[in-house]
């Protein structure tokens, strides 16, 4: 696993590249605090009012992918699904 946050420079775009075998990528906007899932399969999911800790969190957890799982699960309990 790639231990790795890549900085887009000036437009406060961060990805975290290699999440899992599912998950190609996640990628976070700090200006618009919203973060994207793109799956190896195409699809991408967007979710909104992501509080950069919580993504910080992903990126620094031993298992990223069971991080993201739970931070998108809270997503869905509350109401908040994601967008396509």
């Amino acid at each position: 696993m790639v231990s790795e946050v890549y900085d887009e420079g000036e437009s406060g775009v961060n990805m975290i590249p290699s999440v899992s075998r599912q998950i190609a990528f996640v990628q976070y906007d700090d200006q618009s605090s919203s973060m994207t899932v793109q799956y190896h399969t195409g699809f991408k999911a967007s979710y909104t009012n992501v509080k950069q800790d919580e993504y910080l969190l992903i990126f620094s957890s031993v298992n990223r992918y069971d991080s993201l799982m739970r931070l998108t699960e809270n997503r869905y309990m509350e109401g908040q699904n994601p967008t396509k």
